[in-house]
């Protein structure tokens, strides 16, 4: 009795866990996003791109995530912008495209970068030149 009661509980406790983020979650996460980027201001790049990234990494609506980075790039093309567009390649597979970017936006901003994206852009090029070769 006391091994049923254990493995029934074991099992509804898997099965919620490892329960999939309903539906309606990720569309109303879509849906703060674009708000989001509707209130901004035109010529805020820094919310575009935020918001592409988001969108990148929760794998909303990535045709959306790469217009919202190509309008953060056509406002001001710096290190941040490039890495998200990097990321971007990277979520379609495009690995050598996203390495280019990763290293361009390393380039592009070398005096004026932090640390801590110097660092994570460094990471990403070690990590995808590794794969790529």
């Amino acid at each position: 009795m006391k091994t049923l009661f254990i493995s029934l509980f074991i099992s509804v406790f898997a099965m919620n866990v490892f329960a999939e983020i309903p539906e309606e979650s990720k569309n109303s996460e879509s849906a703060k996003l674009v708000k989001m980027v509707k209130e901004a201001d035109v010529n805020d790049w820094e919310t575009y791109t935020k918001a592409a990234l988001y969108s990148i990494n929760w794998n909303a609506d990535l045709e959306l995530a790469k217009e919202w980075i190509d309008h953060a790039i056509a406002l001001d093309k710096n290190h941040k912008t490039l890495e998200v567009l990097g990321d971007y390649y990277l979520r379609i597979g495009e690995h050598s495209q996203a390495l280019n970017l990763y290293m361009k936006a390393l380039e592009i901003n070398v005096t004026e970068i932090d640390k801590i994206a110097k660092d994570r852009l460094q990471r990403k090029i070690k990590v995808y030149a590794k794969i790529l070769k």
